[in-house]
């Protein structure tokens, strides 16, 4: 259930972002993916959660008791 969620919100995210474009016509529905913007938005995303991880690490991250 956890794995068909994140797979939601990642097919989700890539549509949001404009790397997968759905189109329907005379019935049909195509599905198209720019794979040169899927890597973009991946790197991006991969970035920017490197720099979380830093942020949290410097901080001291959640402390647990």
């Amino acid at each position: 259930m956890r794995t068909l969620l994140l797979l939601g919100l990642v097919v989700g995210g890539l549509v949001v972002a404009g790397a997968i474009h759905i189109t329907q016509s005379n019935g049909n529905i195509e599905i198209s993916v720019d794979e040169q913007k899927v890597q973009a938005v991946t790197g991006q995303v991969i970035r920017e959660g490197e720099a979380v991880l830093k942020n949290a690490a410097a901080q001291g991250g959640p402390q647990t008791r």
